[in-house]
Order: C-alpha cells, then structure tokens, then sequence
C-alpha cells in the first residue's frame, strides 16, 4: 500500500492513542537498526525522522564496510576487531548489498610507511579477521601494478599490497532496515519532527509533520536518542546541556570512469597533511572521498564547498597525472557530516576515535553517538540491552532475549545463501528487463525484493524502461518505491532509493516531470503539492551545485 496522504494521517492520529515502550529520535543506520533489534525482541516500537530515512549521515559515506586498516596504527585493535566480524556477517546477511571489493595499496619511496609495515599490517588485519576475509592480502610488485592499473602513478612506486573488504548501498542498507523493522511490528514514520520533549515517568513527544504541518504527539517509556550530528539539538529540546559530539564533515565527487579507469579501489594519501582517502569504483563511474575537517554548523545545510572540491581533484591528479580531471569533470558530489565522539578538544579530525558511546540519562533517556556504519548492527544491539534495563526499572515489560540479528537476514537478503543465488536472480531478472546491466543492478539494489518489481512490470510493461537513458534504473522501481520503500517525495526516490542524482550528470532533472506524475498517482498529491516537490528538487540539485559558483568567483578574483 502506498503512503498516501490519508493513510499517513491514519498512522499519526494513532500515535497518540498508544504508549509505546521505546520512542527513537533518528531514522539513520543507528536508529533504523535499534528499531529493528528491539521490536524483534517483542517491545513497542516507533521510530521517527525529520527528513527522510538515511537522508543524514548514513547516506553520505564512502559506502564502505570495512575494518578499518588505517585504525590500526592508532592501536585501536579491538574496534578493528569488531568491525570485521560485523563485516562478515553482514556479507552474509545483506549478500545483495555488501559485495566484495579489491584494493590497491601503494607504497612509494616517499610514502610515510614502507612495504615491511604495510605487509605487517595486512598481516595483522587477515589475524583481526580470524582469516574471513574474502581473500587474503597479496604483495604486489611495480610490474605487477603498471599491468594491473596503468592510470596509477608509477614514478617512485616501490610496489603494493592488495587485500579486501566491502562496499554498500548505505541508503539502501537504512532503508532494510527500517523494513525490517516494520516487519517486526515497529511503526516507522519520516518527516515528522520532534519540536520538544517533555518528560517524566512518561515521555511525551510533541511533534509536527514536515510535509503539511500537521501537530501530532506520541508518549513513552523510554527514549532513544539516535540522531547522529542532530543530538546535542534533540538533547536540548530535552532539557539537557550535554554535548557529546566534535562532527566533522566529509566530502566526495563523482568523476566518470574513462578518466580515472579503474576496477579495483586505490587508497590515497594527500601528499600534504597526511589523509588517507580513496578512489572507489561507483556504477559506471569513479568516486574520490573523502575529506575530514571540523564542521560545527548546521548539519542540514552540510555542502560541498570550492576548496573542498580543489583539495579532492589536487589529490585524484597526484595519483592519476595522465587523468587531469578538472571541475568541469565533476558529475556530483555528496558531503555528510560524521556525528564522532572526542575525548580531547585537540583531537585532530583524522585521530578522533570511531568507536561509539551509549549514555544512560534521566527519565529513561538513551543516547547513541560515534560508531562506524560497520558496526551499526551490534552498536544497536547493546543499544538495546540499555534499554531493556531502563524498561524494566521504569515498570515496562522484564528485559529480553537479545535479537538473533547476526543470523536474520535484512529482507533482500532472504534466501540468498551464495554468491551463486544471487547470480541467479540477477539472470532472472536480466530476462525480464531485457538487459543484463539491469538485471545485476536490481538484483544487487533490492535482492530477493527485486521479484516485486517483475509483478509490476507484467501489469505494465513501460515501467521496464529506464529512467534515464542508458541507465540501470527502472521506472517500475518509482511505483515500488511509493508503495513499499516509504517515498514520500522526489528526493527520496532519486537520492536514496536509487542513486540516479549522483549518477546522472543532469542528476535527473530530465525525468522528474514524469517522476511527479506518477508520484501524485501513487500518493494522492494535488496540483499545487506537485510543483512544490518538483520545485524542491530543484532547489537540492542547485545547492548540490553551489561549489562551482566558489571555484569560479575564485578563479575571477585571481
């Protein structure tokens, strides 16, 4: 059923007619998955976002699943740990949307660590990993890397080491979790915002909703506090003064693949400060992030700026002098702003820790801040036994078993027990879509899910089309989206349910007319809500390109 307008009406007159156990401010990676875990374990759930689910920091990564080689020369050996047993299990447990990916490490004359420490430390990373990996490292001669990756800068390199880890769909990987969560009973709502809170043996939550200004309010026991670089904000509305977080802001551009051609990610190092950063492949094209720096403005209005972007290029054409990219290359750009835990005001952005911190305040209060997209799932799961404690002393139901979520797979993930499965389903619906492209672009975006959209097309078979020509997006994809992945506006489908704004270099202003139409089908818009999304998406696609204004007037005052 689609979230119509009615129907979402429906849902927020009810809250208020019930007290649930656990309210959640945050409908990121964190929140989505403490959700998911406590409504597995039987309490009353409901998760709430301002914008959309993911629209935050958890859809502003790298897209990374990894342990996090570069944290081990800060000795933080027990969060590498952690994260690479998450890593597995989420290969496992997400197969369509955490696949494996090679990287390239080089090592030049120059280069602060020589091939003696690295290959330790690959050592010490398959060690960590309990030997899971999806390979083991491998020592690459100069020979080797000129054949291998002819784009890499060859003058001074001495060799590398190849090893590998994971690369997602962060988005996608929130919204899973939100489904499944809503499978487990949880009520999940986006764009509706917590204006205040007040507390007591009950917290009661006097919201507004984001698209038509509706008041709405929900009571609970307890409250969990899972929004990211919002926090000190929600802290506040609160009552509270504490201020658990130094976010610092990271920044990608998006570069077609034929100038920086390559197959495998490349770990980067400005050759000036020091940061390590990638070259990743994305779709059809290369992304480079990602920069660290203190941000302490308004994480909403996060953004690229023109020295953010020069700083990205200076270091793509260090590693790929022959690419040359210039600005005029950029396809898009994404910045995000990392919600992370200081423990010393000095702390640099590079050495602050990514490990993450669950405090227990009054009025069964919880908040959850740091942590790596990686680990999200057992960060929730402890999350949760705070919680349960809190339940129970504030005379809710008696603590739970904990979720079985390490062996639950997220919903797309249901019945793919192999690589082999998932090449299967991707054949299948390569058939139906008359495309293998598209046929593995479904299959790794929605996995078992993607049978769904196979439905539609029967009753429509125009909705099998792109929706950008030459692209792997389907329109049949928009009609799902409306009804069953919580789209509510134009933002949604093409930043977060699909990636077409990053992937198109009109970033899909060519398709939204058509996109609206079917949208004020599908969830009851009038005329007047139609232009107003079709003029908010705009707007994004314009801020998205304020950076390219800097760099001119840069240019022009130079």
């Amino acid at each position: 059923m689609s979230a119509s307008t009615n129907q979402r009406a429906r849902i927020r007159a009810q809250l208020a007619e019930r007290v649930f156990d656990i309210a959640i401010i945050g409908g990121g990676i964190n929140g989505a998955a403490i959700a998911r875990d406590a409504a597995l374990r039987g309490y009353s759930v409901v998760l709430l976002e301002q914008d959309d689910f993911g629209a935050g920091t958890s859809s502003r990564s790298s897209g990374l699943l990894h342990g996090g080689v570069r944290y081990l020369e800060h000795a933080e050996f027990s969060l590498v740990f952690e994260a690479l047993t998450e890593r597995t299990i989420l290969a496992r447990r997400a197969r369509h949307i955490a696949r494996p990916i090679r990287f390239i490490f080089p090592i030049y004359d120059d280069s602060p660590r020589g091939m003696f420490v690295v290959n330790l430390g690959m050592w010490l990373y398959d060690v960590l990993a309990l030997y899971r990996n999806y390979r083991p490292h491998r020592r690459l001669r100069s020979s080797d890397i000129r054949d291998a990756m002819p784009p890499l800068l060859h003058d001074g390199l001495r060799g590398a080491m190849a090893y590998y880890d994971y690369q997602t769909d962060d988005a996608r990987m929130v919204l899973e979790n939100v489904l499944a969560a809503q499978q487990a009973g949880a009520i999940a709502l986006s764009r509706l915002k917590v204006l205040r809170v007040v507390r007591g043996t009950l917290n009661r939550l006097e919201l507004q909703d984001m698209l038509d200004g509706a008041a709405a309010s929900v009571a609970a026991r307890t409250v969990v506090c899972a929004a990211g670089p919002w926090a000190d904000d929600v802290l506040r509305r609160g009552g509270s003064t504490r201020k658990p977080l130094r976010p610092t802001k990271g920044v990608h551009i998006v570069l077609p693949r034929e100038r920086i051609p390559i197959d495998a990610a490349v770990v980067l190092q400005n050759a000036v400060d020091r940061r390590v950063m990638f070259a990743l492949p994305y779709f059809e094209h290369t992304v480079v992030g990602t920069t660290d720096t203190i941000y302490a403005a308004d994480p909403g209005e996060v953004r690229a700026t023109g020295d953010d972007v020069e700083y990205l290029l200076e270091v793509a054409n260090a590693h790929f002098p022959d690419a040359r990219v210039t600005d005029e290359d950029i396809i898009s750009n994404w910045a995000g702003v990392r919600p992370l835990v200081a423990q010393d005001d000095n702390d640099s952005p590079g050495a602050i820790s990514r490990e993450h911190r669950i405090d227990v305040m009054l009025h069964g209060w919880v908040t959850i801040a740091g942590g790596k997209l990686t680990t999200y799932r057992k960060m929730a799961s402890e999350c949760v036994d705070r919680v349960a404690e809190l339940l129970a002393e504030r005379g809710g139901p008696l603590p739970a078993a904990p979720a079985p979520t390490a062996h639950i797979p997220l919903p797309g993930g249901v019945g793919l027990s192999s690589d082999a499965d998932l090449d299967r389903l991707a054949a299948r619906l390569s058939k139906t879509f008359r495309s293998t492209a598209i046929g593995r672009h479904l299959a790794q975006s929605y996995g078992v899910r993607a049978l769904a959209l196979e439905l539609l097309v029967a009753e429509d078979p125009t909705l099998a089309q792109p929706i950008v020509a030459g692209g792997t997006d389907v329109w049949a994809q928009l009609i799902y989206g409306a009804r069953t992945e919580l789209v509510l506006t134009l933002e949604d489908f093409f930043i977060r349910r699909t990636a077409i704004f990053f992937r198109d270099r009109d970033q899909g202003l060519g398709a939204i007319d058509q996109a609206a139409r079917l949208l004020t089908a599908e969830l009851g818009w009038d005329q007047a809500t139609q232009q107003a999304r079709i003029a908010s998406y705009r707007s994004e696609v314009e801020r998205n390109r304020l950076w390219r204004r800097e760099i001119r007037r840069s240019l022009t005052a130079a």
